[in-house]
Formats: structure tokens, sequence, C-alpha cells
């Protein structure tokens, strides 16, 4: 029963409402070796190919690697030929719950070739088209996630996400290769996505850094750690049209109600209402609170995390979040309490990198 408490604990992780130029490729390297882009701010000279032999693939047994020419593969929303000035490359939050049993083998990983369980990760694609796919195209690749059991301990989750990692390298690389056609960009991903937005922008280059538009990390972490360990790469935003930058959110509506294996701890965050990074409470337009008032928001100054005021508790909805989760944590209702904003920001912040008229200077800017 205790097992299954942390089985059923975990859900919190991840549970969401229901570039022409030359093409440069990250480094596919998930080990946290030396062949990462950058060490100690020195810059690595390009790879030429991916290292895609850098992991154990016979020390966990992993579901077909996913082939990334195939459109089973991907969720895409593209707008009108011409029309979008910026892409979005979307990385999906989780939705296998447990372990699973296939073909007499136990498996931690999403089979992103399974009908099923694409279906189920389908879900959040509303969610994240309808916040980041308005005036932009939207590209989502199906990687081999970590299911929530994952999150029972950190260490699962070390020895697991790196392969989920390494998919979305490859992901990351074809988009840039087949479908980005130069334009700048954005990643962007909630929950364990939002894990994989950090480290996805942690392995950007120089010259892609120049294309990011900024990253969106929300329900989840940027840690004291990642900002000491790569300076350059993830750089918090401070204002609204700042580009080259992260924003990192993620809500609770008390201390108590903090999860730390995905909010703590955090070394930056922004208020998604006013997109600033000051302490002031602000309400939440649009959202109807206790009693019919109004909800509002707040950066804690000590744990660098969003305070709602006024929801009243989560009702998620989701069996196993609603017995063990607690209600004052609104990690399901990140997309519910600020899609109208986020969509006017990732217009904001895509007309201010091609109108180079960003709040703050980017430090590579010359």
């Amino acid at each position: 029963m205790k097992y299954w408490k942390h089985i059923l604990l975990a859900a919190v992780v991840a549970l969401p409402l229901l570039t022409a130029c030359s093409v440069e490729t990250i480094e596919a390297d998930a080990t946290g070796e030396e062949t990462q882009w950058r060490r100690n701010s020195e810059v690595v000279t390009d790879p030429d190919t991916l290292a895609l032999d850098s992991l154990d693939w016979g020390a966990i047994n992993m579901p077909p690697e996913p082939n990334y020419a195939e459109e089973s593969q991907w969720l895409i929303q593209e707008a009108q030929t011409g029309m979008a000035k910026a892409d979005v490359f979307y990385v999906l939050p989780t939705y296998i719950i447990t372990d699973y049993v296939q073909n007499f083998r136990t498996y931690g990983h999403m089979n992103t070739y399974d009908d099923n369980q694409r279906k189920e990760v389908t879900h959040e694609w509303n969610c994240a088209r309808g916040a980041f796919g308005v005036t932009t195209n939207i590209y989502a690749p199906f990687y081999r996630e970590m299911t929530l059991q994952s999150f029972i301990s950190e260490e699962t989750v070390a020895k697991r996400f790196p392969y989920a990692l390494q998919d979305l390298k490859r992901a990351f690389n074809y988009y840039l290769e087949h479908y980005n056609q130069g334009r700048p960009f954005i990643i962007a991903g909630f929950s364990q996505g939002g894990k994989g937005t950090v480290e996805l922008v942690k392995s950007l280059s120089p010259t892609l850094m120049r294309r990011l538009v900024c990253a969106y990390v929300i329900g989840y972490k940027v840690t004291p750690d990642d900002l000491v360990q790569y300076p350059d790469n993830l750089r918090p935003a401070q204002g609204s049209t700042d580009t080259g930058v992260t924003c990192c959110f993620s809500s609770v509506g008390d201390e108590s109600s903090m999860w730390s294996i995905i909010q703590k701890p955090v070394a930056c965050c922004i208020n998604p209402i006013t997109w600033s990074t000051g302490y002031e409470e602000v309400e939440v337009p649009g959202i109807v609170g206790v009693n019919e008032g109004p909800v509002t928001v707040r950066i804690h100054p000590e744990h660098r995390i969003l305070f709602v005021s006024n929801y009243g508790t989560n009702d998620l909805g989701f069996y196993p979040a609603t017995w063990v989760m607690d209600k004052q944590n609104y990690h399901t209702k990140e997309f519910v309490l600020y899609t109208s904003s986020i969509v006017q920001n990732v217009y904001d912040r895509v007309k201010a990198y091609m109108d180079g008229t960003t709040g703050i200077k980017p430090v590579w800017a010359k």
C-alpha cells in the first residue's frame, strides 16, 4: 500500500489539463559528461554528427526508438504559409502513469508507437497549442518520456531521464533540419516537459542561442546549480520583451503545498501576469475565485515560486491526484490561470526579437 501511495503521489509531477542558414545541431549526448556544448563557459566546436552511442542501451528496457521522419511521431500545427515569424518546439508532459508490461518486458518509458499511449499524451495538445500556437508554428515530438511512476525517487529520474532527453535532442535536430527553415524559435514545456526544456536550453550552442526567442519552463524548476553551471544559456527573464531568456514559473497556494521534485530549490521566477520579477500581488484576469472574488498571484521572495490566493481547492478531476495531491498545489492549473497572458507574451517577445527592440540586450549581442 505504501508503494502505491508513492506511485500515486508521483502524479503531481506532470498532470496537465485536459531557422536560410546552415543547420546546426545539438550534441545528442545525455550522459552529462564533457561532451556538452559548454563546460565552465568554454565554447566547444559544434559536432558534425550526433553522439548517439553514449548511453548503455542494454542497461534498461526501452521501447522502439522514434523515427522522426514519420508523421506519427509528431504533433504539428502550422500557421498559414508565411504568416508565422517564429516556431515553438514544445516538449510534452507525462501522461503514462505507471510502468507497464509489453511483450513480457516491463517499461518505464512511453512507447511512441503505441496508439493508446499517443492518444493519452495528445490530451494536453489543446492546452499547448492554445497557449503557444496562436501566432506561431508549434512542433511537439512524441518521445520516450518517463512514466509518472519514475518520479518515486530522484535516483529513478536520474537513471531514466537521459534516455528521454536523447530522443528530445534527436527530435530537435530533425526539427531544425526539416521544419524550421531559418526562423527564430521558442522552446517550451510543462512539468516533465519543463525539465526537458531546461536540458535542451543547456545544450544550445552560441549560434542557436542567438535564435532563441525565449524558453518557457512551466510547472518545473530552474535550480541555483543550473544558473551557476550554464550562465550564458539559462538567463532568467526580467521583463516582458527580453529575448534569449528563460521564463520559469510554478504555482501553489502556500508554502506547505510545494512539491520538492518540481518546485524546490528554485533560482528564478517570473510573474506570468505582469511578466516582471517584482513581488507585488496582482489579479489574474478572467478567473473567478472563492465567493466570486478575484484570484491573485505574487512571487514569493524566498521560495521564488508563485503563490496564488483565493483560488480555493484544486479539483483535479483525476483520481490518483485527488487522493494524494495537496489541493493547494496548482500544478495542473497553470494553463487555466495563465493561457491568455502567455498568448500575448509570445506575440510580444517574437515582435521584440524581430524588431530588435528587446527589453534587455542579450549578453551575446554585439
